[in-house]
């Protein structure tokens, strides 16, 4: 008997040991489509899916399928202008042409109804080569010091759609920038990248830009270059391009359903949105209903412990919640996630009472809480404090219970400051204290987000620093 319950131990102890090993790496991530996306095709799908697998990772949430206007797969709800530049996405305007200068201007224009120019890079070639990046240059007026020209960002080759890499202007008229030249320099062309993401009132000048060219101070010539507006054509989506090789790389993806801005602002009508979001579910259904790594639906409202605490807004929550729950598993028996946060200073006790009531009235599928580490609302401390509160109460209602580990760190907006909201990608001191603290009291550990702040692809480091940590666990 004492051999039996001896070995009992053993294998309760390595069982432990087994979990913690499992809780302690990432296996999912969100996906925010758009940026760098847009314009992805199959191939760059494929590798940026197969270096997501290769960390470990077996699951993606999108974040939403649709935001305001633009709909990342094709949807009879979107609005298609014929001769429209594609949104989320960088567009060339080229100068091409042979002009010997020592010296040479580039002057853009803001439209006033357009808040940002923003773009990653100036590319000016002489005999087929780039050679910016060997030139000194001035601008004027200075850029935002939400993207500066930090270390000639703009002339180092860098060109992703990731706003870590731009270089931008908020509200300037006019932008000038000059370069100098060796004597007699050739210039055959030049390119401008530029940013476009309505969403974020970052747009193309419709009036494109000005190139000045100039030889021993006297002007030479002087151009005018349109910004090309494309004739109608066929579009292409990023969900379909991620499903796809999601399905290859055997990696279950969460939909996420279409969120409005307005919702940041306080306008949320539950009835609207619910039908809404319904109809995007069912359109999403059956576009990808046969694709295996459908696993499920991501509700895009992220709730927190502030915005819902009188009884007609709880009302309204439940409502809302049960509307897309009940509709989910109605038409496909899939579950629904939904990823919560908490403010500043949190009680974990009353978060706690405020979810047993909301799940005393509807059942979510998938619990993944944000901890607001990257965000700098909250310590890593303060954050595994409120996991550890919540989780009774998922047991209580069988409810899987994930973590979503901001990995970026928040350096410009409230609560860090008032300047427009800016981030970069946290340090994996900072992730691997995420990790230690929270891990223990959830099922699984996700991150926010993927594409812009782990992905080798942006160039940052953390992607390879976190594989060396987890090689190491």
């Amino acid at each position: 008997m004492k051999k039996v319950m001896f070995s009992l131990l053993i294998l309760s102890i390595l069982s432990l040991v087994a979990f913690g090993s499992d809780s302690m790496k990432l296996t999912g991530a969100f996906f925010q489509l758009g940026n760098r996306m847009m314009t992805m095709g199959a191939d760059e799908w494929d590798e940026e899916l197969s270096e997501f697998g290769n960390l470990g990772m077996d699951t993606i949430i999108v974040q939403y399928s649709a935001y305001n206007d633009v709909y990342y797969f094709p949807s009879k709800y979107e609005d298609v202008e014929d001769g429209s530049l594609p949104d989320e996405a960088l567009i060339d305007v080229v100068w091409e042409g042979t002009e010997k200068c020592d010296e040479l201007n580039v002057k853009i224009t803001r439209d006033k109804e357009v808040e940002w120019i923003i773009f990653p890079e100036i590319e000016i070639y002489s005999n087929g080569k780039n050679i910016a990046s060997g030139l000194e240059y001035e601008i004027r007026p200075k850029p935002s010091a939400n993207y500066p020209d930090q270390d000639r960002k703009l002339v180092d080759g860098s060109e992703v759609f990731s706003w870590g890499t731009m270089v931008g202007w908020q509200k300037k008229d006019n932008i000038d920038i000059t370069f100098k030249l060796p004597g007699n320099t050739v210039v055959e062309k030049i390119r401008i990248p530029f940013m476009r993401s309505t969403v974020s009132g970052v747009d193309v000048p419709a009036t494109g830009y000005t190139v000045s060219f100039y030889n021993e101070k006297a002007a030479t010539a002087q151009y005018f270059v349109e910004t090309p507006y494309p004739e109608a054509e066929e579009r292409t989506y990023p969900l379909n391009y991620l499903m796809s090789s999601a399905e290859k790389y055997g990696i279950n993806v969460y939909l996420g359903l279409a969120l409005d801005s307005g919702y940041w602002e306080g306008e949320f009508s539950v009835k609207d949105q619910a039908r809404y979001n319904k109809n995007i579910m069912k359109e999403l259904y059956e576009m990808y209903k046969d694709n295996k790594s459908l696993a499920g639906w991501y509700a895009p409202e992220e709730i927190d412990d502030r915005n819902f605490q009188t009884e007609d807004k709880k009302e309204d929550l439940k409502y809302y919640l049960s509307q897309i729950v009940s509709y989910a598993k109605m038409l496909s028996k899939k579950p629904v996630v939904i990823s919560p946060y908490f403010g500043v200073e949190p009680n974990g006790e009353k978060y706690a009472e405020f979810w047993d009531e909301i799940f005393s009235k509807v059942k979510i599928g998938i619990f993944a809480m944000q901890d607001g580490v990257g965000t700098k609302r909250t310590t890593v401390e303060e954050s595994a404090a409120v996991f550890e509160a919540l989780k009774p109460v998922m047991d209580k209602y069988g409810i899987n219970y994930w973590a979503n580990l901001e990995v970026f760190e928040q350096t410009h907006g409230w609560p860090v400051d008032y300047e427009p909201w800016a981030a970069k990608a946290a340090s994996m001191d900072t992730l691997e204290k995420q990790i230690e603290l929270i891990s223990p009291f959830v099922e699984k550990l996700i991150i926010f987000d993927y594409p812009n702040y782990m992905s080798p692809e942006t160039g940052s480091d953390l992607y390879s620093d976190y594989a060396e940590y987890a090689e190491n666990k």
